[in-house]
C-alpha cells in the first residue's frame, strides 16, 4: 500500500469531504463509487459523512480551500452556504 504524507493525507480529507458533500451521496455510495472492496484506511474525510452536515463544516471546509488557494471550489461552498444556509444547523446553538 503506497503511504501518503499528513499534508497530503489532511488535503485528500477535505477533497474527500468537498466531493460527498457536493455529489449529495451517502457514505456508502461515495464509497462503492469508488470500488472500495475492502476497509481501506486511507479514505478520510474533514468531516463525519455519517452526520448531518453542519453551518460550522461547511465553513470549517470553505476556510481550508481558501487557506490553499482552492478558489472554485470556496465559490461552489460559499453559493451552498447562501443558498442553503436554513437547512443547515448550526452546531452548539
Amino acid at each position: 500500500m503506497k503511504k501518503i504524507y499528513d499534508s497530503k493525507r489532511i488535503y485528500q480529507s477535505f477533497i474527500n469531504s468537498y466531493d460527498i458533500i457536493m455529489s449529495g451521496k451517502t457514505l456508502e455510495d461515495f464509497l462503492d463509487d469508488m470500488e472500495i472492496n475492502f476497509i481501506n484506511l486511507d479514505v478520510v474525510f474533514a468531516h463525519d459523512p455519517t452526520t448531518p452536515l453542519t453551518k460550522f463544516e461547511l465553513l470549517f471546509l470553505l476556510t481550508y480551500f481558501e487557506e490553499v488557494e482552492d478558489y472554485e471550489r470556496c465559490a461552489n461552498l460559499d453559493k451552498m452556504l447562501r443558498n442553503a444556509i436554513k437547512n443547515v444547523p448550526k452546531r452548539n446553538k
